[in-house]
């Protein structure tokens, strides 16, 4: 391997987020790197979401009010990890970020679920929220096909996320395609990785220790 298992296990402090699609595989990937490199997960609240089953049954009512929800807990979250490191020394690995909440956000609003009035309100309040929070030091993007996506949610067996159309998860790549680009303008350094296949954690460890 290329670097050594010191470097893998005692990188420096980084604050790294895993973004890609819904099904792409970011929570397996979170929790082997955090193993891998002796780092603590942080993971999306998916489970404790008080509107994931209400916006699939009803998007215009609910999805505006889901996504400032969401917003609010993912800037907690991200406050939580950077008082991590700075206590402990121990880097963090984030399954999705404050940053790829967006994707979801401008999504809906391409798809009259949020009007131009609400998304300009959500994206405002974005802004003002970026401006007191580090950006990752690195960025791990998924890049799967939207059909394999929609196979791992399948697989997965979620009820809320039956029926989930491939348009959808077409929309949201092109969507996480220009969330890299913002965040490499936020200075960020972005890993971008085909996965289609799982690879091996230890090797997606070696390439971030090496950025």
């Amino acid at each position: 391997m290329s670097a050594t298992p010191y470097a893998i296990t005692r990188p420096s402090m980084r604050l790294i987020c895993v973004e890609g699609n819904v099904g792409a595989g970011k929570s397996t990937l979170t929790s082997e790197l955090a193993n891998v490199m002796h780092a603590h997960a942080m993971f999306e609240p998916v489970t404790e979401n008080p509107y994931l089953e209400k916006y699939y049954q009803d998007p215009k009512r609910y999805a505006l009010e889901m996504q400032f929800w969401l917003m609010s807990r993912r800037f907690e979250m991200h406050e939580t990890a950077i008082r991590h490191i700075w206590a402990t020394g121990q880097s963090v690995v984030m399954d999705r970020s404050i940053y790829g909440d967006w994707v979801f956000a401008k999504k809906n609003m391409l798809d009259g679920n949020i009007d131009d009035t609400g998304y300009h309100n959500y994206v405002h309040h974005r802004e003002v929220m970026n401006r007191y929070l580090l950006a990752p030091h690195v960025v791990v993007s998924l890049d799967a096909e939207p059909s394999t996506c929609l196979e791992r949610i399948e697989a997965r067996g979620r009820t809320c996320e039956r029926g989930i159309p491939l348009a959808y998860l077409l929309g949201l790549q092109d969507l996480h395609r220009e969330l890299m680009i913002e965040m490499e303008s936020r200075g960020s350094k972005v890993l971008r990785l085909d996965w289609n296949k799982f690879c091996d954690a230890r090797e997606v460890a070696e390439r971030i220790v090496s950025l």
